[in-house]
This record gives C-alpha cells, structure tokens and sequence, in this order.
C-alpha cells in the first residue's frame, strides 16, 4: 500500500495526513470548503516545521473532492460526527474507488456498523481511531463490526503498525476502549464535586499525586467541557448504563458557554492561555527523629512492611502487630496506632478493642476505604482522636494521601497526620468524609469500567491496558492497576460508593479475576461470598 486519501481536513484529518506522509504514504487530502483547506495547509506547515519534517509535506496533495482521489488504496474518513454526512461521504468513496480500497472512518462517538449500512459492500469498512494530536500519540484503536472482513481487519492493523503506531483491537461498542473505559475519570469526579469532597483545584492535585498526568477537572477544561459531555452522552445514550449518565453541573457549564481553555472560563478560570490553579510541591521536608511517640503497626501485607520500615527511620519506638491475635502485645503507652488491616475487611470491631488497650491521647489511624470512619465515630469513645486515610495500593506510586475531614477530629490528630505522613515523603489532603473518598471512588470506578469492557468482550485485557497508557497517559493500565490494588480491595470500595449512591456503582462479578492467585482469608472469603450475593452485581 502506497497511496492513501484522507477525507476531511480539520485537526484529526490534517494530523492524519501528516502522520501517513511522514511514514511515507502519498496522501491525498480532501476538503470540500475553502477556507478549512486554506487554514490545514497553515497548520500542515507549522507542524512539520515542528517535526523536523518539512519534506513530508511533498507527499500531500490538497484536493477539494473525493473525485480527485485517484487509486487510493485506503480512506480515511474524518469529517464531523454526523452519521448522515459520514455515510454520504462512504457512499462517494465506494463509488468512486476501486473494490479491493479498504474505507476506515475516524469516527470517536458513532457507530461503525451504523455507518457501514449505507454501503453495498459493509464488510470493507472499518474503524481506525486516531487521538490528537495523531503525529503525536502513538495508539490507534482498530474497531472492528461483525460484518468486517477479516483481512480489512489486518490491513488496517499493518497500516497502522507501517505509522510507528501501536493498534489496539476493540468491538464496535460505545465509546470503544479509551472514551468508554475513561468515562468515570471524569464522571466521578464531578460527582465527588457535587458531594464536597473537595475543591476541583484540589481534586486535581489528588489525581496528580497518584500518577495521573492531568486532574480531571483541568483536563475536561482542555479537551472542551462541550466535547467531553458529548462523548459522556454519546455513551450513556447508547449503553443506557446509569454510572455513565452525564452530570448536570457539567450540562450547565455548557449551556453557559463556559467550555474551558477555549472560551477562557470552565471549572478554571484562564488568562493569556494560563490557567489559574495552585501547582504541585515537592514532597514536604522530613520531619526530625522522634523519641516520643509509640508507634503500633497494625496489619499484614506489603504495604504494612513498608509503612513499618519507613517510620522506623524516624521514629524510634515502632512496634509491628501483623494479626489481631497479638493485640494483647499493645503497649499501654501507645500513642500512635496505624492500622492497615488486610486491606477488605471492615475493621471496626478491631479498633474498638484497640482504643480499650491504648492511651487516652493515642492517634488511631483507620484505613477509610475499607471501614467507614463515620459510622466508626458513632461507637467509638474517643473519635477527636480517629483519623481516616486513604493509601490505594503502593505507597511509593503515591505523593499524596487523602484524609477524612471528619468533623470531630481534633487539630492535633491532624497536625499528626501531616508529620506522620511526611516521614513516610507524602504529602496530605482533607477529604469529604463519603464512601471511597475522592481517589478510592475514582481509580475504583475507572477498573471495575476495563473489567466491564473485557467481561463484554469489547478488547481483551492487555489491549485496554495499552489503550489506556497511550491513549490517556495513565500510569498504569487499568487491569494492572487493579491487580496490584486488588480485586477484594475495589470490590469493597465499590460496594460501599454502591450502598450510599445506587447499585448501578456496584462492583463487576468478574473483580475477583485480579485476584487469580490470591491466598484467600477466611474474612477475604466472607466479604467475597456477601459481595457475590448482594444485589449490587448487576
């Protein structure tokens, strides 16, 4: 294959272009209306100049109808997302090029096989989807519908592979992998907005600090608020799936042109194309070596080693209780206990025999993911002296953890967070005291949606991973990041957002495939049999 035709000369198909013709395809690029063919060939320049590659732009031939095309061996469509056009547009193409043209559409939001009906011959279409800017990014979804022929499927897979790209395999599902599996990234979010969980500012800072490259708050400011909430309708209007309905705070900034970057006003506001919002610090400064306080760890695990070992290089009384029967073990004198648990089970009646063995003024720190600090506070005798954290999964991906501001917690408890937290080189952040906080609702959300997507079939696993690193920079895949939190871990933060905010947030049956090889507990397997009789399993 030499010769391509990309229909469409806005930013995705002008990006097109010059993706193919640096790779070294002759391309030519159609655009009917004059002016989006004058300012493309502006932008076709700027980029290349930028690239390096000045000469590719030899490989391009401007044209103004698809009759202008020639033998093309392939055509990508990448006009607005309309259905009618976009078929209109196919309809010409099967005319005008040859039997053995392979036809592709860009589309983000609209069916492939819904386009395809308009054609004689459906089987040669198929959908290869581009992310901006696509000289840039390097994923291309490769959707496939069930009447597209097998060998159209390889050779847009090799045309893509030809660009440097990789190509990720999905069905024709909404929203694909990356927009269908991104969804809660957003939508979450400005549900916890809604909840006083926090600021957006300060919601941002959180995602940042655990590994995300942009808050969700800002990056709905960039990609457009109007484009995100038609993508989030899109969806939502074809799954039907009430976790995916879109927000109406989100409705409501559009409808008053408050659209982000582009207008100078979302959720941020912007002057000279800055964005007024408070950057990240560094990590806080070590705080001096501490002979006071008593510090109990509570808990077995990974992340109870490591809590351990970095405490002790401040701290110089840390003593580590790896399971509950060694609570009679506790020093009197206590002043610190830090309870990990096994990261799924409610450890309310721990702490509660726990308050009964330590000091009156002893900090207890309660994982607020798996216990609900508010309904702890209502049975325990001392809750100024309860504090709730949020760690994930592995303490090293994290920069800053969240703590429930809970009402009753006194200041001094806080103060005691913050060194606490700083000796482990994390910063902190008050949270709204609900289900999940902020990070455990949002990263929770966002696997339970990949395991949704590979329990339908919509691409395998290791696809939505690799989708979701190229297509979204996220730290992690969501698989892979819900196996190194746990699928029990998800489980019960999902079940806990389920009971306060409607089954439809509830966990996916198929969690416990994270957790193949997990030596399972007698209460991991009690929450596993509750969670798997519940009726929050859709």
């Amino acid at each position: 294959m030499q010769h391509i035709a990309v229909i469409g000369a806005g930013t995705m198909g002008a990006g097109i272009a010059l993706a193919a013709a640096c790779s070294g395809f002759d391309v030519a690029l159609v655009e009917v209306d004059a002016v989006t063919r004058e300012r493309a060939g502006e932008r076709l320049s700027r980029d290349a100049q930028k690239l390096g590659r000045a000469d590719a732009l030899t490989r391009i031939q401007s044209c103004s109808a698809i009759s202008e095309v020639g033998a093309a061996e392939l055509a990508i469509e990448a006009v607005p997302e309309e259905m009618a056009l976009k078929q209109r547009v196919f309809l010409e193409l099967e005319r005008q090029l040859g039997a053995q043209a392979i036809l592709a559409t860009n589309t983000s939001s609209l069916s492939v096989r819904g386009i395809a009906e308009a054609l004689a011959e459906p089987s040669r279409l198929l959908g290869l989807h581009f992310f901006n800017p696509p000289t840039v990014m390097k994923l291309v979804e490769v959707i496939r519908t069930d009447c597209t022929d097998d060998a159209v499927v390889d050779i847009g897979r090799a045309f893509v592979q030809a660009l440097g790209k990789t190509a990720v395999l999905a069905l024709d599902t909404p929203g694909f992998i990356v927009n269908r599996v991104a969804r809660p990234y957003y939508l979450q979010a400005l549900r916890a907005f809604d909840r006083d969980v926090g600021e957006f500012a300060d919601l941002d800072a959180l995602a940042r600090g655990i590994g995300f490259r942009m808050g969700p708050f800002e990056l709905m400011d960039l990609i457009g608020l109007d484009v995100n909430l038609a993508t989030s309708e899109s969806i939502f209007e074809r799954t039907g799936a009430a976790r995916l309905e879109p927000v109406p705070r989100q409705r409501k900034l559009v409808s008053e042109g408050k659209l982000g970057r582009k207008t100078g006003q979302g959720f941020y506001t912007y002057e000279s194309g800055a964005q007024n919002a408070r950057p990240d610090s560094g990590p806080p400064p070590a705080p001096p070596s501490n002979a006071d306080e008593i510090v109990v760890v509570l808990g077995f695990g990974e992340l109870a080693d490591t809590v351990a070992e970095q405490l002790r290089g401040t701290y110089a009384h840390v003593q580590h209780l790896q399971n509950d029967e060694e609570l009679d073990q506790l020093d009197g004198a206590t002043t610190i206990v830090f309870d990990v648990g096994d990261g799924i089970s409610d450890r309310s009646t721990t702490i509660l025999e726990v308050e009964t063995r330590v000091s009156e003024d002893a900090v207890i720190f309660v994982d607020a993911y798996a216990t609900s600090v508010k309904a702890l506070a209502e049975q325990i005798e001392r809750p100024e002296r309860m504090l709730g954290y949020g760690i994930l999964g592995s303490l090293e991906r994290q920069t800053i953890v969240e703590i429930v501001d809970a009402e009753r917690t006194d200041d001094d408890a806080l103060a005691l967070s913050e060194e606490l937290f700083a000796t482990l080189g994390k910063k902190t952040m008050l949270v709204g005291e609900v289900p999940g906080l902020f990070l455990g609702r949002l990263v929770a959300s966002i696997v339970n949606e990949a395991v949704y997507a590979v329990q339908e079939d919509v691409a395998d696993a290791d696809d939505i991973d690799v989708a979701m690193r190229l297509g979204t920079n996220y730290p992690l895949g969501p698989v892979a990041w819900g196996r190194e939190i746990g699928g029990g871990r998800i489980a019960r933060i999902l079940s806990e957002l389920a009971h306060a905010e409607g089954s439809e947030f509830g966990p996916a049956r198929a969690l416990w495939v994270l957790d193949p090889d997990a030596d399972v507990t007698e209460n991991m397997a009690e929450e596993k049999l509750r969670f798997q009789q519940s009726a929050l399993y859709p």
